[in-house]
């Protein structure tokens, strides 16, 4: 289990891997925390980091850990005559955000040879990008709000013939961070300056009155499917901010079934499958929309190829409320990631 992380994220993968080790069912836990720096650390009580209130303080060991490639790759744990090789069976990448969830730590599971939990290389980096998560879904026919992309010496020229309020949101960012609503154009500049923070380039996309509809998604290559119960984000803020999804008690109602008729949650888990076969998807995702208010219209919003493992996330609770418990969530992802791996291990390495 890969926790942690150089993302602003951090904090959120620690509460989600402490979730996923208490519900691991046979399956024994191999720690590996990576902090803000990068390092690779092992840990030797998982159970403890599990059932701690506060996983992001636990008092972490600092046992240097790597990846060793080669034809028997490995999990190395210490140094010097002291190291360790361990060989696992599969590697839960339950990082957030960037260098974990965009395919940076999936190349390196790929060149390793290590079978791993979630989106393949291209799948990650797709979801993890918004902008190239519209594009693509444009292509596919998948119904997007209308955007601007702003990079390098950039100008609010597309993004002020955008209907206001519009939100502005780093490229490649998760959970909120650095997402600003802004309702009319005296604000933009602002916003959009405080968002080039934590990116080289800013999406800003129209805004509309809508509901937040969410849709998990599970399997791989032709066995995909959608959980029979589609959910629903209700913020009590002005939008599902960060501080809304993990640092206010009642930032949100999260709702499981969401209240929508039969036809429209139907259409939502289509949509749901398409996007996620569209955008590479394997393993798992959460699949965000925008039900508009006024209209009755679906937009697609995003895709999510690592989401949240805590224990207000929405996609373990819309498996669960459509009969697929915690633990067994969990195997299915490891069952799922080793059948990839033997598939991929059947492939010719040469020209014959």
């Amino acid at each position: 289990m890969l926790f942690g992380g150089r993302s602003a994220e951090r904090d959120v993968s620690c509460v989600s891997a402490a979730a996923i080790v208490r519900n691991l069912g046979p399956h024994r836990p191999l720690l590996v925390r990576i902090d803000a720096q990068g390092r690779w650390h092992f840990q030797r009580r998982p159970r403890a980091f599990a059932r701690h209130p506060k996983p992001f303080k636990y008092p972490f060991d600092r046992i240097p850990a790597r990846i060793e490639l080669g034809a028997e790759p490995a999990l190395v744990v210490g140094s010097g005559s002291r190291a360790r090789r361990l060989r696992p069976d599969a590697v839960f990448p339950a990082l957030h955000g960037p260098f974990g969830e965009d395919g940076t730590v999936q190349g390196l599971l790929e060149v390793a040879g290590l079978p791993y939990v979630g989106c393949g290389v291209l799948g990650s980096a797709v979801g993890m990008d918004k902008v190239m998560t519209k594009r693509l879904a444009e292509v596919a026919g998948l119904p997007v709000l209308p955007y601007a992309v702003l990079e390098g010496r950039w100008t609010l020229k597309e993004a002020l013939k955008l209907r206001f309020p519009v939100f502005v949101k780093p490229c490649r960012l998760g959970s909120s961070v650095g997402v600003y609503k802004v309702q009319e154009p005296k604000g933009l500049a602002k916003a959009v300056r405080r968002a080039f923070r934590f990116d080289t380039t800013v999406l800003v996309e129209e805004g509309v009155p809508a509901r937040e509809i969410e849709c998990a998604v599970l399997g791989g290559g032709e066995d995909i499917r959608a959980s029979k119960v589609v959910g629903e984000i209700r913020p009590k803020a002005e939008f599902y901010s960060y501080a809304a999804k993990y640092l206010m008690p009642d930032g949100a109602e999260l709702m499981a079934p969401a209240e929508l008729g039969r036809a429209a949650a139907e259409r939502v888990r289509k949509m749901a499958v398409d996007a996620f076969r569209a955008l590479g998807g394997y393993g798992l995702a959460r699949v965000d929309f925008l039900l508009d208010k006024e209209t009755g219209r679906l937009w697609f919003n995003e895709i999510n190829t690592m989401p949240g493992f805590t224990a207000i996330s929405m996609f373990p609770k819309l498996w669960g409320a459509s009969g697929l418990s915690f633990t067994k969530l969990v195997d299915r992802l490891l069952r799922l990631a080793i059948r990839r791996h033997r598939a991929h291990s059947r492939l010719s390495i040469t020209r014959e």
